[in-house]
């Protein structure tokens, strides 16, 4: 994976945008580099001329910069897969804006007492390079209050939280030729309902089930709780996995069973008119069980129950519905990244409408940050001046005039710039997170446009 300078990546992920203007379009690239270059910062602090900050406030105040109009341009980008294998990972996360108060047209959070967005969004991997291709969609939902003698005949008709993985199921589409994409979900995605949208397009699923006691039909035609064909699955093989020390539960090894069944959903009495439209009565799927044997006592022990369209009758394959689950951590971390690494509930617009355009260009920035700690680990062996602009090559060999450029490799090269972030480097350190591999990115970034304003004044 080539590594693009900011400008660049900017302009591959925003030239397409259409806010309407072509000088809309512009401005909009200017704000987002600015952004990249500082992005746990205010928008004051991003755009330092004055000229550079009113076009932020006025591209952020129209009504043409809305979600979708923003991020598309990216979102095509990374939905137009080569040939390979594709996690699309989804979930959702809180924005929490109650601090500003003057801010209006925001949802509820929680109880009732927060105040701000749930941004519910799909990030996709490739499993062959083992890297974050990108954002491949998202939806912002404003959550409101809802009478508490509310029927179940009243709620399917309303929009509620749960449409928001089939929608976006439906707005992703389907993969192109050639590319299998695997839509990997925590609990919240476990619905006849989301199944259903997934069927629509062709794709699989990895789905961790969220309720045991629905009824399903086993492999015998018989009317059974989940929990009961879990309890009739059969196991095709143990392995150990080693658990970290938290709170009140020391570190162990624990000793893993996994097991496969395979059942039938059929459809609920009582679905959305939507649902009943798709005209599909029942999905048949795989269960793949992992828990814990013999787990030390006063310990909970652990146990995942996945859905799947994937196949599960060995090991192997079953293994691989396993891994492709555990990679459901990178939506969590790129959150992360959104909220502490681009401060994305720091911003204090006036506005819900604003803020929509502010979430939409930081969810893409983001990306950025999140990409450069993947290709620093995954990418290892590749030379570094193949893949690294010429100009943070040259800045980090002034800065390590030891380093020899020629045999740095790309893992070396993100090692080198965590240090600058305060990565130390022992054996016992592991690898650097993104934070540090971005608080030394900023550093370097410094450096180029220092060593960049030299150059011109000597020309």
């Amino acid at each position: 994976m080539k590594v693009l300078d900011n400008a660049q990546w900017v302009e591959e992920h925003f030239s397409n945008c259409d806010l309407g203007d072509p000088r809309r379009n512009k401005r909009l690239q200017t704000v987002a580099k600015n952004m990249l270059d500082a992005p746990d910062q205010s928008l004051c602090k991003q755009n330092t001329k004055w000229s550079d900050l009113k076009a932020a406030y006025g591209l952020f105040n129209r009504p043409e910069a809305t979600l979708d109009s923003i991020a598309s341009s990216h979102w095509n980008k990374t939905r137009d897969t080569k040939p390979g294998r594709y996690l699309l990972i989804s979930d959702t996360t809180d924005i929490d804006h109650f601090s500003h108060k003057a801010t209006t047209g925001l949802g509820m959070l929680g109880s009732g007492v927060g105040r701000g967005f749930q941004l519910h969004n799909c990030l996709m991997y490739d499993c062959d390079n083992e890297q974050i291709v990108g954002e491949a969609g998202a939806i912002l939902f404003k959550r409101k209050h809802v009478p508490k003698d509310e029927t179940r005949t009243q709620r399917l008709k309303r929009y509620r939280e749960s449409s928001l993985w089939g929608d976006l199921v439906d707005r992703i589409g389907p993969s192109p030729e050639g590319s299998q994409w695997v839509h990997v979900f925590d609990r919240g995605g476990d619905s006849f309902e989301t199944m259903c949208h997934i069927v629509r397009t062709g794709d699989d699923w990895v789905i961790r089930a969220s309720r045991l006691s629905r009824k399903v039909i086993d492999n015998r035609g018989e009317k059974v709780s989940l929990r009961q064909a879990v309890g009739n699955a059969m196991r095709v093989g143990t392995y150990e996995l080693s658990l970290r020390s938290r709170p009140g539960v020391k570190a162990r090894t624990a000793t893993m069973e996994i097991l496969v069944a395979e059942v039938t959903f059929p459809r609920p009495s009582q679905v959305s008119p939507k649902i009943r439209s798709f005209g599909i009565e029942e999905i048949t799927m795989n269960v793949v069980v992992v828990r814990e044997v013999n787990a030390p006592k006063g310990v909970s022990s652990i146990e995942w129950v996945l859905l799947t369209s994937l196949p599960a009758a060995t090991l192997e394959d079953a293994w691989q519905v396993v891994s492709d689950y555990e990679n459901r951590w990178l939506i969590e971390e790129y959150h992360k990244v959104l909220k502490s690494g681009c401060n994305l509930e720091g911003h204090s617009l006036r506005s819900a409408d604003r803020l929509e355009a502010q979430i939409a260009l930081t969810s893409v920035i983001g990306v950025r940050l999140f990409q450069l700690k993947l290709v620093g680990r995954n990418d290892q062996t590749a030379k570094a001046r193949n893949r690294i602009p010429h100009a943070w090559l040259r800045c980090l060999a002034v800065y390590r005039p030891k380093l020899k450029l020629t045999k740095l490799t790309v893992y070396e090269f993100f090692r080198q710039v965590a240090n600058l972030g305060g990565f130390i480097g022992r054996k016992s350190d592991g690898e650097p997170g993104w934070h540090t591999i971005w608080y030394g990115f900023q550093k370097l970034q410094l450096l180029v446009a220092g060593m960049e304003l030299a150059d011109t004044k000597k020309a």
